[in-house]
């Protein structure tokens, strides 16, 4: 399948699946005749909303309309009460992106993972693929051991998934493997072309049925202050606010996250205390 075909059959998937989680009497829609034999609004009921053919947009959801314009596109986004995450995915997938500034990871890595180093709290250089390129000290003790994994395996997405460690580490797990496996979606659709990805997407989706049923459900999300516990051996329960900076020099697949601990803990305190800082 090309790219293009790979593209629109996305696109549709996601279309639908939005589609289903809407409840047609919170936007005012009658039940119409009949029960519905499927969550969520029809399709003409989309199409009426976004003021589009029942057909082209019937086209759209099975991958077979040809060049969706922008405006159309922000129709349907609307009539699907889309977020601006979600919306930028669709037009991304209908090939109405804004081209990035070409940078080299590697020319700019080793300046980078000098700057990672000065950083106090855990802090880690990854990819949109969640490979993570380089760490700091303190994440390395906290987050994962990362210098005795296999570079194959370094990956945030694989280690929350297939680490019993990281499973029994991460406090709120199923939280926090819902928000993974949406960034991932998102990432994974920008990045098609990218073999590498497809080929870590494949391994969750055949390692792992947690990971399957959330890829399901096309859920997408931006970085974001996204909360996290990690039990230590030792300290007990650390609790952190993760904060990406999501470009590095202007270059899209790369991206820092700090662990900042929760003022409203005990947890910089306890890291000063167990030398984890």
């Amino acid at each position: 399948m090309s790219i293009e075909k790979e593209k629109a059959r996305l696109l549709g998937d996601f279309l639908k699946s939005r589609r289903e989680r809407l409840n047609p009497s919170d936007l005012g829609l009658p039940d119409g005749y009949g029960r519905r034999r499927t969550p969520g609004l029809r399709r003409e009921e989309v199409a009426h909303l976004a003021h589009v053919s029942t057909t082209w947009y019937t086209w759209l959801e099975q991958g077979r309309a040809t060049a969706p314009s922008r405006q159309v596109l922000d129709s349907v986004a609307q009539a699907l009460q889309l977020s601006e995450n979600e919306h930028l995915h669709i037009l991304h997938l209908a090939n109405m992106d804004i081209p990035a500034p070409d940078s080299s990871l590697e020319r700019m890595l080793a300046d980078i993972d000098k700057v990672v180093q000065q950083i106090r709290y855990p802090a880690f250089i990854a990819t949109d693929r969640t490979e993570v390129l380089g760490w700091n000290a303190a994440a390395g003790r906290v987050i994962c051991d990362f210098a005795a994994v296999e570079p194959d395996e370094r990956s945030m997405a694989w280690l929350v998934f297939a680490s019993p460690r990281m499973r029994e580490a991460i406090a709120n797990w199923e939280e926090y493997a819902r928000y993974t496996a949406a960034v991932l979606r998102g990432r994974y659709e920008k990045n098609l072309t990218d073999l590498a990805f497809r080929r870590l997407i494949d391994r969750l989706l055949h390692s792992f049925p947690e990971f399957r049923e959330l890829w399901s459900t096309h859920d997408i999300s931006e970085k974001m202050v996204a909360p996290i516990g990690f039990r230590d051996p030792q300290a007990g329960l650390l609790t952190f606010n993760t904060h990406s900076f999501s470009q590095i020099n202007g270059n899209t697949q790369a991206h820092c996250c700090i662990f900042i601990p929760d003022a409203a803990t005990d947890t910089e305190s306890k890291m000063r205390q167990f030398g984890l800082l």
